[in-house]
């Protein structure tokens, strides 16, 4: 069964398990018009977080009435908050067929992973001499906090909250460094692969490797070791790739053991996660 059929005719999920895991989503949304922020930004916000969590993967639909709906709103915002996904890469419409969580090829992957071990690796930096003499402030617990959560992760085997936890430490990183063109363009990009971080977590062990990257990269910032904290978030993005890439080898070598052969993936474009 394809991955659309899976999700019904218009790529929406609709199992029970599924429908759960889009609850988070539903809820922030519900909690954003009550505090009264603007509808557009709020739907967007709650379907972006359907994309990222996977309940509307790579190719689904992303049908307006239903989606609607399950938000409690008109199909109005989200028409607009496709507009705004797709101006975010997360999205693509097409003309008289409508829009489309969108499947990030292989190789923009590897570009955006090589883009973004340059900019995290001089946040690092920047981050680094920032908090030389503040090892015990407050952005260094933060920092400490988010690690910590993500060992807890690793020991209960949370796959989705580690990722959250993932996610969060690269963008205080990022977001504490000082310079914001840098962070707007790194974050810019690595919400495109959101769409597809989730899978490097999923073979065993990959875990427990990645946080002890985060370990060494944390240590350098707290040290102010600039140099040091460069080479280690480099290092850690590009293992990242890599990690990434050996679990679409994998899935692509899973697929050809199932698939008919004019079903199998060319390897041009990534796999559903």
């Amino acid at each position: 069964m394809s991955q659309r059929e899976a999700n019904g005719p218009d790529g929406v999920l609709a199992s029970t398990g599924e429908a759960q895991g889009q609850d988070s989503g539903v809820s922030a949304l519900r909690a954003r018009i009550a505090a009264r922020q603007p509808l557009g930004r709020s739907v967007q916000a709650a379907l972006e977080r359907l994309i990222e969590s996977g309940a509307l993967p790579p190719g689904a639909r992303l049908n307006e009435v239903a989606l609607a709906a399950q938000l409690g709103v008109s199909r109005g915002p989200v028409r607009e908050a496709a507009r705004a996904l797709e101006k975010d890469g997360l999205v693509t419409v097409i003309l008289n067929r409508g829009a489309f969580v969108r499947s990030l090829g292989m190789e923009e992957a590897a570009q955006i992973y090589e883009l973004n071990a340059v900019l995290f690796g001089h946040a690092a930096a920047l981050l680094a001499e920032r908090l030389k003499g503040r090892r015990d402030g407050p952005e260094a617990a933060t920092l400490r906090a988010t690690v910590a959560r993500m060992d807890h992760a690793v020991e209960q085997g949370a796959l989705e909250a580690f990722f959250t936890d993932n996610a969060l430490f690269h963008q205080q990183i990022v977001g504490l460094c000082g310079n914001q063109p840098l962070q707007a363009v790194y974050l810019e990009h690595t919400r495109k692969l959101l769409l597809l971080r989730r899978r490097s977590f999923d073979a065993a062990g990959n875990m427990r490797v990645a946080n002890a990257e985060h370990h060494r990269l944390l240590a350098s910032i707290l040290a102010g070791k600039a140099e040091p904290a460069r080479r280690h978030a480099e290092a850690h993005t590009r293992a990242g790739r890599a990690r990434y890439l050996a679990a679409i080898a994998q899935g692509n070598a899973a697929a050809e053991t199932t698939d008919t052969p004019h079903e199998q993936h060319n390897g041009k474009e990534t796999p559903c996660c």
